[in-house]
């Protein structure tokens, strides 16, 4: 068990790294054109820049409900992956604390 938090613990941390160099290339995509505001959604993000991450929403339909999925993607980039960031850091940090203390 403390092996498999640990593992989730290190995913939580890679994915707020990760999620950090996404929301700075949306960040730099922003501010280095002119055609492009605030208001870059997280699927022009991925279909425009990330084209290679894009299949995650088709996988995104099939585990979620198309609503939830289309609302999500409309987010603006900036708003949900610094969340995202968040999120990734503190369950990777409670893992980490719940992993030391089955040691």
């Amino acid at each position: 068990m403390r092996r498999f938090l640990i593992f989730l613990a290190w995913s939580g941390v890679v994915g707020a790294i990760i999620d950090g160099a996404i929301t700075t290339y949306a960040a730099w995509e922003i501010v280095s054109r002119d055609d492009m505001g605030v208001g870059l959604t997280v699927d022009q993000h991925l279909k425009d820049h990330l084209y290679f991450l894009y299949w995650l929403k088709d996988l995104a339909y099939t585990l979620m409900p198309n609503g939830f999925v289309d609302w999500l993607f409309g987010l603006p980039a900036l708003a949900y992956f610094p969340v995202r960031i968040l999120i990734n850091a503190l369950l990777g940090y409670w893992m980490f604390r719940w992993a030391s203390k089955l040691s």
